[in-house]
């Protein structure tokens, strides 16, 4: 971090009495909890930083080799509660990190195109991890929408866990993308025998539901693009409706929309 500020200012991306934390947020390329700070290998970092353009960028890159890729932060990449959505700029190398995701049922390797993801390293305490867990104790993971699935760790651990069906979606494509890349990393350990890719969008915001993909195996997948608003027009109910919010976010109106659904699960 040290070397990547110097670029910054030798570039005049920061001021001398601006410290280490002016730099930007440093994630490691393979996230999973640690004890302690791990040791950084060649390529084994993406950094996310304000106030740096291309040419900065592509200069850290070649000075210090434990620096992936650099994003432009311009705030959390996605769909934000209030509509609206962005996603930030990959200025240089590569954007592409996963995190192991750790359950009682296995580990599924997640990757995400972090400048249009947002960031969220799994946790000691795996809080959402133990939830689903108390549901596979209470045999409620039989069939299941993970209604925003994200990058879709929470509807493919769901599939690890033994259901027989699982409903992927989400309303942001570059999630989506992520999703059908998921299913293709973990294909063996999910006992997916086939991934069948159908239509995928141009558009960055669902409307209208689109079903973008089927995997079957030892779990029936389907993934879908669409606003949750809208997806049972199309989809038939499932048994338990995961909502995996932003905290805080007012999920008054997803619920409603999920009420055919038996059970709704605010995660």
């Amino acid at each position: 971090m040290l070397d990547c500020l110097q670029v910054l200012a030798e570039h005049g991306m920061r001021e001398p009495e601006e410290g280490l934390r002016s730099v930007g947020w440093p994630l490691v390329e393979v996230g999973f909890p640690l004890a302690y700070p791990p040791r950084l290998g060649p390529a084994s970092l993406i950094l996310m930083a304000e106030r740096i353009d291309r040419s900065t960028a592509e200069a850290i890159l070649e000075r210090v080799p434990e620096v992936k890729g650099v994003i432009l932060s311009q705030g959390v990449p996605g769909l934000a509660a209030d509509g609206s959505a962005h996603q930030n700029i990959l200025l240089a190398g590569c954007d592409l990190r996963c995190d192991l995701a750790q359950s009682a049922f296995g580990d599924l390797v997640i990757y995400k195109s972090q400048s249009r993801i947002h960031v969220e390293f799994p946790r000691a305490s795996a809080p959402k991890m133990k939830a689903l867990e108390n549901l596979y104790y209470r045999r409620r993971l039989s069939d299941v929408l993970d209604g925003l699935c994200g990058p879709g760790t929470l509807g493919m651990t769901c599939a690890l866990a033994g259901a027989e069906r699982v409903v992927l979606n989400d309303a942001w494509l570059p999630a989506i993308e992520n999703v059908m890349l998921n299913l293709e990393v973990n294909r063996n350990i999910l006992a997916i025998d086939e991934i069948e890719r159908l239509s995928m969008p141009s558009a960055k915001l669902a409307d209208e539901p689109v079903l973008v993909g089927r995997a079957s195996g030892t779990c029936e997948i389907e993934v879908y693009f669409s606003d949750l608003r809208k997806l049972f027009s199309r989809v038939k109910p499932s048994r338990l409706c995961l909502i995996d919010h932003f905290p805080g976010a007012d999920t008054g109106e997803l619920e409603r929309a999920c009420r055919s659904c038996e059970e709704i699960i605010i995660i």
